[in-house]
């Protein structure tokens, strides 16, 4: 089967405006280019290998690998010549995602990728066929049955995830001092919806409302909380997700500026120099493309 996606995947193409789930089990034989979603994806490989570009960094792609991406995240699986992979791939909506296992997976906004050993692999492979079953034939307490087989998955991801770190959002890993206190929970809805959200038009209003303070409180606590002002962390996260693609990809700098949430050619151009210090265009060609690191899952 030749799994070969545009560079942004919709909403529309796969129908998820009428349904908080869709399941499909391809067999990838070549690579599949650097592309986004409008949805969210879970995916767990069962046989085969290669290697998984997540957000710019390079990970080894083989049986056990289980991940998630959000809307946020850009992702490139490359199939060396001859080879395959084969993996679940449950697409969803935000809302398939309760608030509380919402904190769970983006507390940190790491933990999203792991390594599942092999006494796991049967366990989460029956859930996902579960999960194909129920949406196959439907009827009385199919919705229950998948959303349950579904956060199980997650608590998998989450649980396995915690054991094998890839780093942190180093702005927030000062702040992290009280968890339990109602700001912190605050300044996280805020933080997560940013990283979920940062390719749209965000207002410091809109977000001030998600994590149920006024504005001018909100600014105040944010800064604090990141070390910046609310617009200069939404632009930095812009700038971060534009270079990472810059470097992993051959998009035109045009498409990867609005795809990262800049209105203007000229507007993404400046703020790139002023942080980075050279142009979109000299750093793409100054880069050394994707030969970066790779960080193999931990056996």
């Amino acid at each position: 089967m030749r799994y070969d996606p545009p560079n942004r995947l919709t909403n529309q193409q796969y129908k998820m405006l009428s349904t908080p789930f869709r399941l499909f089990v391809p067999t990838i034989t070549s690579t599949v280019e650097v592309h986004w979603h409008e949805f969210f994806e879970l995916a767990f490989v069962v046989d085969g290998s290669g290697e998984h570009v997540f957000n710019g960094v390079p990970f080894e792609l083989k049986r056990g690998a289980l991940f998630l991406l959000t809307p946020a995240d850009f992702h490139e699986l490359i199939i060396p010549e001859g080879g395959s992979c084969k993996h679940y791939n449950l697409i969803f909506s935000d809302k398939a995602i309760r608030e509380e296992m919402r904190k769970l997976l983006f507390n940190g906004l790491q933990g999203r990728l792991c390594f599942v050993q092999e006494d796991r692999v049967a366990a989460l492979t029956d859930m996902f066929e579960l999960i194909r079953a129920e949406l196959d034939r439907g009827g009385v307490g199919s919705s229950i049955v998948v959303q349950g087989a579904f956060e199980r998955i997650l608590i998998e991801l989450v649980r396995t995830a915690s054991k094998q770190s890839f780093g942190t959002d180093e702005r927030l890993a000062d702040e992290g001092k009280q968890p339990d206190s109602p700001l912190y929970e605050s300044m996280r809805k805020a933080v997560t919806y940013i990283q979920l959200h940062f390719r749209s038009r965000l207002t410091l209003d809109e977000v001030a409302a998600q994590a149920g303070l006024s504005p001018n409180y909100f600014s105040q606590r944010f800064r604090k909380f990141t070390g910046m002002p609310f617009q200069n962390y939404v632009q930095d996260t812009r700038l971060q997700f534009a270079r990472s693609l810059l470097k992993v990809s051959d998009l035109p700098i045009t498409e990867i500026c609005h795809a990262s949430g800049f209105n203007t050619l000229s507007h993404f151009e400046r703020v790139f120099k002023a942080k980075y210090g050279i142009t979109p265009k000299i750093c793409r060609a100054t880069s050394s493309g994707k030969q970066l690191d790779k960080e193999p899952f931990p056996d």
